[in-house]
């Protein structure tokens, strides 16, 4: 009897030690393809979880995304803990109000509004940026909107890749319009702070100086090129944006669940110019393409606001119509660095915070007829992408 037990727990231990032996071939085909390695087994055990983890929930956020089919999948962020996934970075002051006038766009549409329009195929939208592992999407996502204004303003005649790190360095940490650098800010807090200065100067003069592979202390200001920046030397430093002030395209939402975000303004908006948004993106590091819905992305919410990107256009004849969303997490993020959100709701609260700001340009009355001709072409060039 007890040779037969013996026998019976060898057995077992034996199948224990193989269980915990096998090899995950997923696991190995992930770690290939993605050119994993760790520094101790663990380390990898560690990251084995995690990515197991990660199969779970991608399941359970497809199955949420099923009306839209598959948008969620593994990616090289499935190991990851989530303080080392891509950074957001939208913080507002506790309390803040929103004090800038909302326009309608809805007044002056046009009588054949587009079915679709994609500003990205367009001088309006510079390429994919990246913000690194800094929180300043909203530095990033301000920048962006500048730039467009810019294009558009000026019939494209000034295009110009600013400086994110401007705004991320030296917009102040205090005050009503106070952000946090890599900790955190806002759009509103950006636009505010270049009212104060010549402009927001561009990517040459002040690069973006923030690690894009670890996380770094936010950059100093450098306080007096920013001051130069239109001083006798201008013609070496480069050009740069005079930011006037900013609006909103729907009416902000601040508090409670944002469920009635007007979604038509947001499209008439649209219709006339990318704009920036901010989001709730704590679905966003596992999507890998397609149209991700509202049920998969989640609250609309205005305390779920954690990411400031650009909306820069939408596409109603698809067959689940979407939003078309500029991420700043680099081009081999998402769709080429896009996301499509399900236009028939606030999906991801991207109607919350609308926001467009005022470049100001010295133009005669024949550069403004000019620039107004110009600007339709771009329009028409935008309207005829898909």
């Amino acid at each position: 009897m007890l040779y037969k037990l013996s026998i019976a727990l060898a057995v077992a231990s034996s199948a224990a030690a193989l269980v915990e032996t096998t090899p995950d071939p997923e696991w190995e085909a992930y770690k290939m393809t993605y050119k994993k390695t760790y520094s101790s087994q663990a380390d990898e055990d560690e990251r084995h979880e995690l990515f197991k983890a990660s199969k779970t929930r991608v399941a359970a956020l497809n199955k949420a995304n099923a009306a839209a089919g598959d948008a969620f999948g593994i990616n090289w962020m499935s190991d990851r803990k989530e303080e080392e996934k891509y950074k957001k970075g939208h913080v507002k002051p506790e309390g803040w109000t929103p004090t800038a006038p909302v326009r309608d766009y809805t007044a002056n549409r046009r009588a054949d509004a587009p079915k679709a329009i994609d500003w990205r195929y367009t001088e309006a939208v510079t390429a994919i940026k990246n913000q690194g592992q800094c929180g300043s999407c909203w530095a990033f996502s301000a920048t962006e909107a500048v730039e467009s204004q810019l294009v558009l303003s000026s019939g494209s005649k000034l295009r110009l890749e600013l400086s994110p790190q401007q705004i991320t360095s030296c917009t102040p940490d205090t005050g009503t319009y106070g952000s946090l650098g890599c900790n955190g800010g806002f759009t509103e807090g950006a636009y505010q702070y270049l009212t104060t200065v010549p402009g927001l100067t561009n990517s040459f003069y002040v690069p973006y100086a923030q690690s894009l592979t670890a996380a770094s202390a936010t950059m100093a200001c450098p306080t007096s090129k920013i001051a130069a920046m239109d001083g006798e030397l201008e013609q070496l430093s480069g050009g740069y944006a005079a930011v006037s002030g900013y609006h909103y395209a729907v009416s902000p939402c601040v508090s409670g669940g944002c469920t009635k975000q007007d979604l038509t303004k947001l499209q008439a908006a649209l219709e006339t110019t990318p704009v920036s948004v901010c989001v709730n993106a704590g679905a966003w590091n596992d999507y890998t393409g397609g149209v991700m819905t509202s049920a998969a992305c989640g609250s609309m919410a205005a305390d779920a606001q954690d990411h400031c990107v650009m909306a820069t256009g939408f596409n109603t004849t698809a067959p689940t119509p979407y939003w078309i969303v500029r991420n700043s997490w680099a081009s081999t993020w998402g769709e080429d660095g896009y996301v499509y959100l399900e236009m028939a709701k606030n999906t991801c609260g991207l109607a919350d915070d609308v926001t467009i700001p005022e470049v100001a340009l010295d133009l005669s009355d024949n550069e403004k007829k000019e620039a107004a001709v110009r600007r339709e072409q771009i329009y028409q060039k935008a309207i005829q992408a898909h």
